[in-house]
């Protein structure tokens, strides 16, 4: 790949900003381990020293592969709830998230959402999930209720999104 941005001006030392090569990205470790360091101190997880962190760091590689999970509930022979969960490991341990969470509207009230959340918690517990989440809007008080009844709580990080602008806009 081709060099994205070469500087800002003819006073400043030219900083080439580009792609790392996939051959070279042990290039970066040394950094990525100063992020993680230094972002210990921000947030109440437990403290690792460098040492730690750079053993259980596996390099950052070109492409990850994930697997998508589907649990179901059904009632007679009909699938009547689902919760999809999606499980990747970018580099830095196995991660999840519950993508789409539904018990069909005249299933609901009887605990099936609880049921499918809990079957995914234990899905991620065996397979050794270090980080899970789920996405849900702020308005949503019922969906929040269930989600911190199986342990999740809000995040301690800002969470922005960038989305596509429309051609022309």
């Amino acid at each position: 790949m081709a060099r994205v941005d070469a500087g800002a001006g003819d006073s400043a030392p030219t900083v080439a900003i580009e792609p790392l090569a996939d051959d070279r990205l042990d290039e970066a470790r040394g950094l990525l381990l100063d992020l993680l360091v230094s972002e210990q101190d921000h947030f109440d997880h437990p403290r690792l020293t460098r040492s730690e962190l750079d053993q259980s760091l596996p390099l950052a590689q070109p492409t990850f592969r994930g697997e998508n999970h589907l649990v179901v509930a059904r009632a007679e022979g009909r699938v009547v709830g689902l919760c999809w969960c999606v499980l990747h490991d970018p580099g830095t341990g196995l991660e999840a998230e519950i993508a789409e969470l539904y018990v069909i509207p005249e299933r609901r009230g009887e605990g099936l959402a609880g049921r499918l959340v809990r079957a995914a918690t234990r899905l991620f517990a065996e397979r050794g999930v270090t980080f899970a989440c789920v996405w849900t809007r702020p308005g949503n008080a019922a969906a929040l209720r269930l989600y911190a009844a199986h342990g999740f709580t809000p995040t301690e990080q800002a969470v922005l999104t960038w989305f596509p602008r429309e051609a022309g806009g």
